[in-house]
């Protein structure tokens, strides 16, 4: 990777990532290392900070309006070794006064006493994988926690002063009905979190899940199905006042989670760990950005990190064709959708008037404006959608 980083002075997400679990779920296909708990902390911490230190040039005169934690399970790691994350980019770069700083929680993994520590160095927000309060659903996804572990999770994150939290649930279970899925829901809203999000299962390569569905030994609902527990999400969740802002996010008006719009609006951000991406918009031979990543090995991470505190394992420039497909593929995952006119300023391309005429004609895009969104069945194939939005750009 290049060391000619532009100083742009636009906000930066930071993401931090924890690759350890207690035990590895079967739908995941996240870096996570399932541990029993037991993996070396502080080591891998050390290296955090290191890594850190060796992105100084990245960090130094830009502003953090986010850090997320995520994993893999963050809530594994003691409140002070998230403390001195925390306090390693605070003595390069300066916080936003309104940051949003989030922490991955698993219902097992996180009291009252521990919630409030995470509080004290610096945590404002919480992210509870809740997935479901039912536990015939809950074995299913093979997780090891209870509707009872839920529910204390929730009222401790609660009773630990955290007012602004997310929620996320997934349907598409085995034999899942839409009134099983609907119940979650609204266990979910009686806790009034400012945040829930509402994941579809889905088939990932290498993950157990994946095994079995090769083999026959894995039935889930159809799209057709799967089409009506959305429609179920968004007329619950709406009525009650929580906007549909992304595909599968719901929020409470200005609850919207600020880090994830920073991916989806292509924004800048740097991750840190084992297996964590960055993206810098305006760097690379031509201007259209750069990515990078990190090897996904905690221990190969740790190894590198140790010697010249880099552990990039595969770094690229965009193209303009690439950055537009980025633009279009994240913009659609909104319910603002894409600006035609940003696009045609942006690259160049001005839209096919009759191609897009025949996308609506499908009913699977709509045009409000200069906006172009997706419909509601349009969201239930928005990655098959990207191409064809992209094919009318020219």
């Amino acid at each position: 990777m290049k060391e000619n980083i532009c100083k742009d002075q636009t906000p930066l997400g930071v993401y931090v990532h924890i690759p350890y679990c207690f035990t590895k779920c079967p739908y995941c296909d996240f870096n996570s290392y399932g541990t029993n708990g037991n993996f070396p902390e502080d080591d891998y911490v050390c290296a955090l900070e290191r890594e850190i230190e060796s992105c100084r040039q990245i960090l130094e005169g830009r502003e953090i309006s986010t850090v997320f934690f995520g994993g893999g399970t963050p809530s594994l790691l003691k409140p002070r070794n998230i403390g001195l994350v925390m306090e390693k980019l605070a003595s390069i770069a300066s916080f936003s006064s309104t940051a949003e700083v989030t922490l991955e929680v698993n219902p097992r993994t996180a009291d009252r006493e521990k919630l409030v520590l995470l509080r004290s160095v610096g945590i404002n927000r919480i992210s509870v994988g809740i997935q479901s309060f039912s536990q015939r659903k809950l074995d299913f996804y093979g997780r090891f926690t209870t509707p009872e572990d839920c529910v204390r999770a929730l009222v401790d994150v609660g009773d630990a002063g955290f007012h602004n939290y997310n929620l996320d649930l997934i349907y598409g279970s085995s034999q899942e009905t839409r009134e099983e899925f609907e119940d979650d829901i609204r266990t979910a809203l009686s806790f009034s979190p400012t945040h829930i999000s509402a994941y579809c299962l889905t088939i990932e390569p290498g993950t157990e899940f994946a095994t079995l569905w090769r083999k026959g030994k894995l039935s889930l609902p159809d799209d057709s199905v799967l089409v009506k527990f959305m429609q179920s999400a968004r007329e619950i969740l709406e009525g009650e006042g929580y906007g549909n802002y992304e595909v599968s996010n719901f929020a409470q008006r200005g609850y919207e989670c600020r880090h994830n719009l920073i991916y989806w609006n292509c924004h800048d951000y740097l991750g840190v760990g084992a297996g964590a991406h960055s993206h810098i918009r305006h760097e690379g031979e031509e201007g259209w950005g750069r990515r990078w990543s990190n090897v996904r090995n905690p221990e190969l991470y740790m190894k590198r990190i140790a010697g010249d505190g880099r552990a990039v394992c595969a770094s690229y420039d965009l193209s303009r064709m690439t950055a537009l497909e980025d633009t279009i593929l994240m913009g659609l995952r909104l319910s603002d959708g894409v600006g035609i006119e940003d696009v045609k300023k942006r690259f160049g391309c001005e839209p096919d008037v009759s191609g897009l005429e025949y996308l609506e004609s499908d009913g699977f895009i709509l045009t409000d404006g200069d906006r172009l969104k997706l419909t509601a069945k349009g969201r239930v194939f928005t990655d098959e959608l990207v191409a064809r939005v992209c094919g009318v750009f020219h």
